[in-house]
């Protein structure tokens, strides 16, 4: 729990700033890369949070990465205040409720969507532009293959959930029988 509200008062801080400076795809593309680094390479996250290393070789450390990176001044900025306070493990988690933040502010919703069987582009359009009119937001289909499902199509936006698996329909078919419903 502690993590997520420290995740959201740092994302929250950086959006300001992005907004402001109208660079909020930039810096959300630059925090999201370095978190990738950090969970790509769990040694530089330990180098940069480990109390053992002296401050000045962490920022140093830091300042070669971030050189590398070709980051924003801001985000460099934002990024070695994290090292700083010995927060720099949570840019990941950062990272992700920014780009929550990113959707919020483009009116975008994000659709988990799961089928028996790999759905096409042209029919995950289609199922996307059926979700856009029902939730009143651009939606980006998060596709994933779940052959559990044994046919249809399972799609969750938030607490939204769309259920037309076979598997579903199988499962209130068997509670309609053992309320004796069916007949």
């Amino acid at each position: 729990m502690k993590n997520q509200v420290i995740a959201k008062r740092y994302a929250r801080a950086l959006f300001s700033l992005a907004s402001e400076a109208q660079a909020i795809e930039q810096y959300g593309s630059e925090l999201g890369g370095f978190g990738e680094l950090l969970v790509e390479f769990p040694e530089l996250e330990n180098a940069l949070r480990n109390p053992l290393y002296p401050e000045a070789v962490k920022k140093t450390l830091f300042q070669k990465v971030a050189g590398q990176l070709q980051l924003s001044p801001v985000v460099n900025s934002f990024l070695n205040l994290l090292v700083e306070k010995r927060r720099i493990q949570h840019v990941p988690e950062i990272a992700d409720y920014y780009r929550r933040l990113i959707d919020e502010h483009s009116n975008i919703a994000r659709a988990k969507v799961k089928a028996a069987f790999k759905l096409g582009d042209d029919e995950i359009k289609k199922l996307a532009a059926v979700l856009e009119k029902k939730i009143g937001k651009k939606i980006v289909v998060e596709f994933e293959e779940d052959p559990s499902l044994l046919g249809g199509v399972f799609a969750q936006i938030g607490d939204f959930v769309l259920d037309g698996s076979v598997k579903r329909q199988l499962l209130n078919f068997k509670e309609s029988l053992k309320r004796g419903a069916v007949g």
